[in-house]
């Protein structure tokens, strides 16, 4: 899609959810917003608008009339469990975007549950499918709206990984007993060991459907100028929209991916909601003292013959600015720089842009523990099966349940320049990708930063136990 299509279409959701965001009277002038009259009575009688008499010229004049209309979503009182379960769900929350359908709660036993747990009902939002409750907890500092989803609890993705790492063992476990007794009969169980871990996905997915906890919802809208986001089938595009504007951003159109084609691009074009007046935030910058002479040394023979080099100033224990200086007389130049309270990252070019390489460092992550397993686990089921002995089978599999979870972590060995350099070749060029981010032991900022300057933005994240967010980044085209 060309960019002036997107940008038509971020004013006219911006029209949409901005202007008829439900005040009683509204006035619109065509030539500001850049949009035709007929594009701006549709958008008013989308959102419940009738058109009236302009009371000045070269404006079109909508009321808000929602009597006209078909009613919105109305759950209806709710019975004591579902309140309880509220209760339960807004325990230790400072902000919790509540469904009145999955709730199956209407929106005056919503109201109270969250005035029981201190908090206020500060926006809603409603279509024929859904009611949409943000609660607030009172007491929170002015600022901007931005997402608090809480990620104690194990996530979707989690749950799956889990299923699949039993349904594996399980498969494994049946193999070294068809392996080393005498019955062949576990050999029949192999195929039900591969049936029953997709038959629970499937439940555990439908299950998740009908959750009340939509923690996923306002995660993606961070403050990022671009998002992609996959719209959940539990929530309609409508109400998607709504909440989006709520953070600032509005629909640039379909981004077509070759995962998934119903991704939407969202733009932010303004704050969101603004509770009070909220002081600036600034994070101070990462600085380290000026470093010894052996620092200057070790920098040097890492710049000789490289046309580029990623420097991490943490692990490099020198000033940016005496970095930029040892490698102007080394022919390399700084090109960016990427900062938070962890840490300041440099990148030096003594050129053009030098081409991502293909293989991704972050695959090893999958790769290590794969070629761990089958060496050892599988090296001591054949051992066991030809010598009879099956202690050698339990040593391999011991062996196994050892050496998995360090591997995981195999890139963080590495010095934090290097981790860096690695999580910069992840954006190749490709539409998306995917990694750990736990693996390159780098912060979520600088992970963005450093993604932003490839041309690619933050499009979902899913917690696991292993090695922490599984994120994916986006490439704009």
């Amino acid at each position: 899609m060309q960019s002036d299509q997107q940008a038509w279409l971020v004013r006219f959701a911006e029209l949409r959810y901005r202007a008829f965001a439900g005040t009683p009277v509204v006035e619109v002038a065509p030539a500001r917003w850049g949009l035709d009259p007929t594009t701006i009575r549709q958008a008013a009688h989308s959102r419940r608008y009738r058109e009236t008499v302009p009371g000045q010229p070269d404006f079109l004049r909508f009321e808000f009339t929602p009597g006209f209309f078909p009613p919105q979503f109305d759950r209806g009182p709710g019975t004591d469990a579902d309140r309880r379960r509220l209760a339960k769900l807004l325990d230790g929350q400072e902000q919790f975007w509540a469904s009145s359908r999955r709730l199956r709660l209407g929106r005056d036993d919503i109201g109270k549950g969250a005035a029981t747990a201190g908090m206020t009902v500060v926006a809603e939002t409603a279509d024929p499918t859904d009611r949409l409750l943000l609660l607030r907890r009172t007491g929170l500092p002015d600022e901007e709206l931005r997402p608090r989803t809480a990620g104690s609890r194990l996530s979707l993705s989690a749950v799956q990984g889990l299923v699949c790492v039993l349904g594996l063992a399980a498969v494994m476990a049946g193999s070294w007993f068809a392996a080393t007794a005498e019955q062949k009969w576990p050999v029949v169980l192999l195929p039900v060991a591969v049936f029953v871990p997709v038959a629970v996905l499937l439940l555990v997915r439908a299950i998740a459907g009908r959750s009340p906890r939509m923690p996923w919802l306002d995660g993606p809208f961070d403050g990022s100028p671009q998002v992609i986001v996959s719209p959940p089938p539990s929530v309609s595009t409508e109400l998607l929209g709504e909440v989006a504007s709520r953070y600032g951003y509005f629909c640039a159109g379909p981004y077509h991916s070759g995962s998934n084609s119903r991704d939407l691009l969202f733009r932010k074009t303004r704050p969101g909601l603004v509770f009070g007046t909220p002081a600036p935030r600034v994070r101070p910058a990462f600085e380290v003292p000026p470093g010894s002479p052996d620092r200057e040394q070790w920098l040097r023979n890492h710049l000789d013959g490289r046309d580029e080099l990623w420097v991490s100033v943490r692990h490099a224990k020198l000033t940016p600015a005496r970095i930029a200086e040892i490698a102007n007389g080394e022919g390399l130049h700084p090109v960016a720089e990427f900062t938070d309270t962890t840490d300041r990252v440099l990148l030096l070019r003594s050129g053009p842009p030098v081409p991502a390489r293909k293989f991704r460092m972050s695959l090893t992550g999958f790769i290590a523990p794969a070629v761990w397993v089958v060496l050892c686990f599988g090296g001591s089921v054949v051992t066991a099966a030809i010598s009879g002995d099956q202690r050698i089978a339990a040593i391999g599999f011991g062996l196994t349940a050892l050496g998995v979870p360090p591997l995981l972590w195999v890139l963080r060995a590495f010095p934090r320049s290097t981790r860096v350099g690695w999580l910069a070749q992840e954006f190749n060029g490709n539409a998306s990708v995917t990694f750990f981010s736990g693996q390159f032991g780098v912060s979520p900022e600088l992970i963005r930063q450093i993604a932003a300057f490839h041309g690619y933005f933050f499009r979902r994240q899913a917690a696991t136990n292993a090695q922490g967010a599984l994120v994916t980044y986006a490439r704009l085209r």
